[in-house]
């Protein structure tokens, strides 16, 4: 037989193999989907920290009973995560030896969640100790005996708390209507304001402060425009307890004007309990009656002086 047979041939039998083992692992293809057709309105999360408690009404996301607005896109991923489940494989059942201890679905380690919608539920999921890989766990579905190896970082998901859960917005406005900011910083006891009037071409500014004069020509009005509008959003890098009392230095105020409101925001800067630590800031702000946890960078751009938006 010619050797340009036998290669045809070899190379038939090479690719009749892998067709074979093809279907073969297709036929065992364990994947399993457990989707939901309706969007939950409220989510229950028992985690061995805490229980975080989620609810919508009308079109705002709430967190428990003290109605924390909370963070949509959590909320969101929440959602995500209860409604599309993808199950690899079934490892084994929950009344079957020691499994339930083995996949760590005990007290102190487990992770219950509960999707509800007008009251009903809508799904279960008790969620195990973790797999060989971060994005895998174990997990029951539905009530279910059945133990799952589950993908899609399930356990990561909601391994959440009540902080986690909060919106972080403290500020949300509209920045083109920001009128006027009124800043004081108490080191120096100087304040300052600027403010503008008019729209597009035909804005308006006017700067002054209460230590020394200002030439109001000085100003730029590219950086004032960029300064002023930076006080539309102000986020919390975290919320402190409700009965946290916190002893701080107030180091800067502001006043956000806008058409329909004024906004008043602290900043304190915490003392160091040695002199190396890093410095920490916390605020109040008349948007929010909690206190929370703010960045350096937040309160430098709140003390930015009108030398910093001259031309």
């Amino acid at each position: 037989m010619k050797t340009r047979k036998l290669v045809l041939i070899a190379a038939d039998i090479i690719l009749l193999a892998i067709f074979i083992v093809q279907l073969v692992i297709s036929s065992r293809d364990t994947t399993k989907y457990f989707s939901l057709k309706e969007k939950p309105d409220a989510l229950e999360i028992i985690t061995p920290q805490e229980k975080v408690i989620l609810y919508k009404e009308d079109e705002n996301w709430f967190v428990g009973e003290q109605k924390y607005p909370a963070n949509l896109a959590t909320v969101d991923s929440f959602i995500d995560a209860v409604s599309n489940i993808r199950a690899l494989d079934k490892v084994g059942s929950y009344n079957s030896g020691n499994n339930a201890e083995r996949y760590e679905f005990v007290d102190g380690k487990k992770i219950m969640v509960v999707a509800k919608l007008g009251g009903k539920v809508l799904r279960t999921v008790e969620i195990g100790k973790t797999a060989v890989s971060s994005s895998q766990c174990y997990a029951t579905i539905d009530a279910s005996k059945d133990i799952y190896l589950v993908s899609g970082g399930l356990k990561d998901t909601f391994d959440t708390s009540v902080s986690a859960a909060r919106s972080t917005i403290v500020v949300d406005l509209k920045a083109e209507e920001i009128s006027a900011v009124t800043v004081t910083d108490y080191n120096s006891n100087n304040s300052w304001e600027v403010s503008r009037t008019g729209s597009g071409e035909e804005i308006s500014w006017n700067a002054s402060r209460t230590n020394g004069a200002f030439d109001v020509e000085k100003l730029d009005a590219g950086k004032a425009t960029k300064w002023l509008e930076s006080f539309a959003n102000l986020f919390a890098r975290d919320w402190y307890a409700d009965d946290e009392v916190l002893e701080g230095k107030l180091i800067v105020s502001a006043k956000i004007t806008t058409a329909n409101k004024t906004v008043n925001v602290e900043l304190f800067e915490l003392p160091k309990a040695n002199k190396d630590d890093v410095t920490q800031y916390y605020g109040k702000c008349s948007e929010t009656p909690y206190l929370f946890k703010i960045g350096d960078s937040s309160v430098k751009q709140y003390l930015k002086t009108l030398e910093e938006l001259s031309k």
